[in-house]
């Protein structure tokens, strides 16, 4: 009797509410009638992003206890009596119908990184005498670095790309060549302590070169289908990577294709989180790279996969 009531008063809400309300009206039919079964399934690059290896997980919510119906109902009565709070719950389900992935970095203003362009904020880099300094970088170390305009991008790759990240990613700057490493060979590096943990949260992007290599298969391809699979790139990209849990997808957006990949490695001190995207754009291999280790990388996670899937070149 007191469903019927709380869903005839939503009804009669629904009148003076705009059509978003509907859905609120779904969510909350649904909270208060559980069903049989729920299945999750994770989406981790975007809804166009075809998964190789998802996990589905089946939950019987049919042995819930009384007390807890209980709470429910009483928890839609509340929200019947209060237009306000229905209004605010209609926000939060449209938000909820736009983010068709596990992100919730809704509280983060993102910026655009460019390459080839002024960056969005103030760029770090490390004082004189401190550029040849090892170990763990923390920008916020102010005995060690400091704040300065720069541009972004151009040092090992030509191909133009963007992506978007929050605010707080610190771009680093003047290494080698005036780049963002002191190895020469990324072409951004954004880092951030905002996470907490033992080490900070790094995106970078690089050409996939590296010192020890000197075959690079992609060269002049158009596309990094041509390279294979995504498991099949991953081997030719990695050769010697090693991964104890691995997700992959592949996404077209504007005629490129993107292959996508979470890794985890059982590492301790190390970043040993690893959220990719590759493209082959011109005949040139562009990856963008989000690190977390072990500590923050629940924190991180949410706000690396959007910063991965937002990654475009050309």
């Amino acid at each position: 009797g007191s469903n019927v009531t709380a869903l005839i008063a939503l009804l009669g809400l629904m009148r003076f509410a705009a059509a978003p309300l509907s859905s609120a009206l779904l969510f909350l039919a649904a909270t208060l009638l559980p069903a049989q079964a729920r299945t999750t399934r994770p989406i981790l690059f975007g809804p166009s992003g075809r998964i190789s290896r998802a996990r589905t997980k089946s939950v019987s919510c049919s042995a819930e206890s009384s007390s807890r119906l209980a709470s429910r109902r009483s928890s839609l009565g509340g929200l019947v009596g209060s237009t306000a709070l229905l209004f605010g719950l209609k926000d939060r389900v449209a938000a909820a119908d736009d983010a068709s992935t596990e992100l919730s970095a809704n509280s983060d203003k993102f910026v655009t990184f460019s390459s080839g362009k002024p960056a969005p904020v103030l760029c770090t880099q490390a004082k004189e005498g401190m550029k040849k300094r090892r170990g763990i970088i923390d920008v916020s170390d102010t005995s060690i670095f400091e704040r300065t305009e720069c541009s972004l991008g151009g040092y090992v790759t030509k191909t133009p790309y963007t992506l978007k990240a929050p605010e707080y990613f610190e771009p680093l700057t003047g290494y080698f060549n005036g780049g963002p490493d002191p190895a020469g060979f990324l072409d951004m590096r954004l880092e951030t302590a905002a996470f907490g943990g033992d080490r900070p949260v790094t995106i970078v992007v690089s050409d996939g070169k590296t010192p020890d290599r000197k075959n690079y298969p992609w060269i002049g391809k158009s596309s990094i289908t041509e390279l294979g699979n995504p498991e099949e790139f991953l081997k030719v990209f990695a050769p010697q990577l090693s991964v104890s849990e691995k997700f992959v997808s592949s996404e077209e957006i504007d005629g490129v294709t993107y292959y996508r990949y979470l890794l985890y490695k059982q590492a301790a001190n190390y970043n040993n989180r690893k959220v990719i995207s590759a493209a082959v754009y011109n005949g040139d291999l562009v990856t963008c790279v989000g690190l977390a280790s072990e500590a923050n990388w629940e924190k991180a996670k949410p706000v690396l996969l959007e910063v991965v899937n937002s990654f475009r070149v050309g």
